[in-house]
């Protein structure tokens, strides 16, 4: 029987047009970057070419989503945009950095601590949580996307494809990589270095929803999903179109295979299932993936869990504790936007 907070949370999905299917993939791409980060790369990388669309797909959701607002012209929803994703990425910052002091001064484990650590940490998002490298590049884009469309109203489009173009010049010329690991340190051309091959994602995601590509594509939807998965699984298969070097992220062929994922799980029929309780299920199952990707080194690198997997006899870097991280995390994300739900702190969980 769902409680009043779960029919209002149900309406509020539904009215806003709720793809079951996004939801799902969310959480496929949430764990997908616990793996990256927490599995064992030995058997990691073997399936390297399959696990690293999670990012390019994260990016061409994200611009697919605030198309509207992004051309909205209004203050407010621009306002709520940079709210929505800021807040998290200097709180976090922030908390991580806590963390540290207390790793290092009460439990004697050496780490980056200092005042001069937190503020470089500001700028490039690196070092105590290297997953908020992709916080930091989302906010640059979105600046970078919102001072194109307010100074060129009319001709925005062509002016974001075009940088998307010279993105990948950048990149398959490698004069983007050569440049940022010349010039930069470590930490700084990893958040940097990936704004070129963020880019050319977001461009997509804005680009699809300009044209209203995947309500075109519904009435062909079988069509297209069939399509997708046969580009998809030869693009991974054959490797095409990835002779390039690379901080990981770059390269058409992850930019490709991104769409392909994404029209495959939006046009997927996962919305003809018509039990609430159910539907209400998977919304709260699918929620908080912005929140697991802020919140999982904390719990997989952390003090606690590393010394309650031994008494689990669970190994680290294993898929059982993936699987644990992703719940705890979960778990920690729904409670922290219930007990945050009507502040601007909910941003950090959800």
């Amino acid at each position: 029987m769902l409680t009043n907070f779960d029919k209002n949370y149900y309406q509020l999905k539904i009215k806003k047009e709720y793809n079951i299917g996004i939801g799902i993939l969310r959480v496929c791409l949430s764990f997908m970057v616990i793996m990256d980060h927490l599995y064992d790369h030995t058997i990691y990388n073997k399936y390297v070419y399959f696990f690293y669309y999670h990012i390019p797909t994260f990016f061409l959701l994200s611009f697919f989503y605030t198309f509207n607002t992004l051309i909205s012209f209004n203050i407010n929803k621009i306002k709520k945009r940079f709210e929505r994703i800021m807040i998290p990425y200097f709180s976090w910052c922030f908390i991580y950095w806590i963390f540290n002091i207390i790793y290092f001064y009460l439990l004697k484990k050496e780490c980056r601590h200092s005042l001069l650590d937190f503020m470089n940490n500001l700028v490039n998002g690196h070092i105590f949580n290297n997953a908020l490298w992709f916080q930091n590049i989302l906010i640059v884009i979105t600046i970078v996307f919102e001072i194109i469309i307010l100074l060129l109203r009319n001709t925005y489009i062509y002016i974001l494809i075009l940088l998307a173009i010279l993105a990948y010049i950048s990149q398959y010329t490698g004069l983007n990589l050569k440049f940022f690991t010349t010039y930069f340190s470590n930490n700084y051309f990893l958040t940097l270095g990936r704004f070129a091959e963020g880019l050319p994602n977001a461009v997509t995601g804005f680009y699809i929803a300009s044209k209203s590509l995947p309500t075109i594509l519904k009435k062909n939807a079988r069509i297209t999903i069939i399509n997708s998965l046969i580009i998809f699984l030869f693009i991974t298969k054959f490797d095409v179109f990835s002779n390039i070097e690379t901080l990981r992220y770059g390269g058409v062929r992850l930019n490709v295979g991104a769409i392909c994922i994404f029209f495959i799980f939006y046009l997927f029929p996962f919305n003809s299932i018509k039990n609430k309780f159910f539907i209400n299920i998977i919304i709260k199952l699918t929620g908080n993936t912005g929140g697991i990707y802020f919140i999982h080194n904390l719990i997989g690198r952390g003090y606690i869990l590393s010394k309650i997997l031994p008494i689990l006899a669970v190994k680290r870097k294993s898929l059982l504790e993936c699987i644990i991280v992703f719940f705890i995390s979960h778990t920690i994300c729904f409670y922290g936007t219930k007990l945050f739900g009507r502040t601007i702190f909910r941003h950090l969980f959800a």
